[in-house]
């Protein structure tokens, strides 16, 4: 009996080669998802005696010193970059992923992880040879010193200040927190481990996951 003409056989390459590409970005995101939960900590946010929607000014501290978190010019560099990467790679999303990768965003005092833009977020880890302030005696701090400036500077009416206080760094959060007081400025804080990212969300909110 002679065989049915099927026709021409349809070719799948192109389909397989997209599904190989999106299957590779869905483990990344798994991988990212796996890693953000074996980190998971509790915070613990200084009590205040009503909720506040003043904008928060980031002040890391590590190493026992003190270091000012522009979230601003971070967030403009990693939106800067992603949209380069996104343009290059033309919707290839092997080139997207390589680009995230390969990226090199970063300022003297800290380095922008574009992979966590697949989760909403934008990371950035310390540059281990920065040097930050390291407000020795806070009885000595004036006006016109770093901190002092930021402590002027800043509108109590509108902004508080929030400390990411690494675990080696207490101390210098303590005496920071005391001239704050001293000049009524609302303070809050939440403790990172020494090795942990400090994210935000791409529009530069801050993550409460850690």
């Amino acid at each position: 009996m002679a065989k049915k003409d099927r026709g021409q056989s349809v070719n799948l390459d192109s389909f397989l080669d997209i599904m190989t590409c999106m299957l590779g970005v869905l483990m990344l995101i798994i991988l990212l998802t796996g890693i953000d939960a074996s980190q998971i900590k509790v915070l613990i946010p200084t009590p205040m005696e009503h909720p506040t929607d003043k904008k928060p000014i980031f002040i890391e501290c590590r190493n026992n010193e003190l270091f000012r978190v522009n979230v601003a010019e971070l967030q403009k560099l990693a939106q800067d970059t992603l949209k380069s990467i996104s343009e290059a790679a033309k919707g290839d999303s092997a080139e997207m992923l390589r680009g995230l990768t390969e990226a090199k965003v970063e300022t003297d005092e800290y380095r922008v992880d574009l992979t966590y833009s697949l989760l909403g977020q934008f990371a950035i880890y310390p540059i281990r040879e920065a040097k930050g302030y390291p407000l020795a005696d806070a009885s000595k701090e004036r006006e016109t010193d770093w901190y002092g400036r930021i402590l002027t500077g800043l509108n109590r009416e509108q902004e508080m200040l929030t400390f990411l206080v690494r675990d080696d760094s207490y101390q210098v959060f303590k005496r920071a927190r005391s001239l704050a007081w001293n000049q009524k400025i609302e303070v809050s804080y939440e403790l990172l481990d020494a090795a942990a990212p400090i994210k935000f969300g791409l529009g530069g909110s801050r993550s409460l996951a850690q």
